[in-house]
């Protein structure tokens, strides 16, 4: 795992990107902004997947914080995001999903199933912290 300072490595209007807890998690935070349609979506990690080649994945943790994005279960956005995850979480020593709401755990524990990847949903940062075996401040 190379060392990187802690703070932003990737932005657009629709996700953030943050390294954090001395280079240990990679914090993809999702907005409030709808996407307009499942092209759109596709295009807003587009830019990431070479940052996270280049910083690795390995002995990092991957925080996927959803609390804000709007829900969409349609089958062509549903299509996109399983591309979006089979790209990004390969190689991360642990997964965990951030959400806010019971649905949004309902549709992220049927994802889980569906991917068939380990990775923790839960609507408590400091539980998937602990899941990644980081002290919660």
């Amino acid at each position: 795992m190379a060392t990187i300072p802690d703070g932003e490595l990737f932005k657009n209007e629709y996700i953030t990107v943050r390294l954090e807890h001395a280079g240990r998690v990679v914090r993809i935070v999702r907005s409030a902004v709808p996407y307009p349609d499942p092209a759109a979506a596709e295009q807003a990690y587009a830019g990431l997947y070479p940052i996270l080649d280049r910083i690795g994945r390995s002995g990092r943790c991957l925080l996927n914080d959803q609390r804000l994005s709007p829900g969409r279960n349609e089958p062509a956005f549903e299509a996109v995001f399983a591309r979006i995850r089979n790209r990004t979480t390969p190689g991360f020593h642990r997964i965990g999903t951030l959400v806010q709401s019971k649905v949004g755990l309902l549709q992220v524990t049927r994802l889980i199933r569906e991917d068939q990847v380990e990775r923790l949903a839960s609507n408590s940062e400091s539980e998937i912290l602990e899941y990644f075996g980081i002290a919660s401040p």
